[in-house]
């Protein structure tokens, strides 16, 4: 390919980077209201796999580049179906911020792009380790966020169970004092 199609993917892939990024964000700032809705999910998985993620295969960039892309990218679709499969899960202040930080490393690694100088490979090497340090707190993050809902998914069952108990003793209790009316 000539260099002038090169760019010009690039300034494609760009103007449309920045759609999805917005988009992103919004739903990462309004997390919880995001992961109620089924269909803004899928949207925020889509315009980060497909939009961000997918599209920087094409690019005229550095592989250390596009990798670290696909890593915080794939990072933040990662996260957010895990939340999504977990259903009762709370999510936290430390939960969204982590996944903003993430976010933010992949703005920074696309809006890099836009400067005639780039981003350097030791430049985006640091942001890829940055973004991998903050994975790794994330992904311990989300497995004691997921070990609480699950102890108190556990807690609500036995609380559930007694109250089933409670229920069927007083609806023997009120069969036993039919009966005894009965015998009168």
């Amino acid at each position: 390919m000539q260099p002038e199609q090169l760019q010009q993917i690039k300034g494609y892939y760009l103007e449309a980077a920045e759609a999805h990024l917005q988009l992103i964000e919004q739903y990462l700032l309004h997390l919880r209201s995001t992961l109620k809705d089924p269909d803004q999910v899928n949207e925020l998985c889509h315009a980060t796999r497909c939009g961000i993620v997918g599209g920087a295969n094409l690019l005229p960039i550095s592989q250390l580049h596009i990798q670290g892309i696909h890593q915080a990218g794939l990072c933040l679709v990662d996260c957010v179906n895990l939340i999504r499969q977990q259903g009762s899960l709370k999510v936290d202040q430390r939960l969204q911020a982590f996944l903003m930080q993430v976010f933010y490393a992949l703005k920074k690694l696309i809006d890099g792009m836009k400067e005639p100088s780039s981003l350097t490979d030791e430049q985006v090497t640091h942001i890829i380790s940055a973004t991998e340090s903050m994975r790794e707190q994330l992904k311990d993050h989300l497995k004691g966020l997921i070990q609480r809902s699950r102890h108190q998914s556990s807690a609500n069952l036995d609380t559930e169970s007694a109250q089933e108990n409670e229920a069927i003793s007083i609806d023997d209790l009120q069969s036993l004092i039919d009966e005894l009316l009965q015998d009168r």
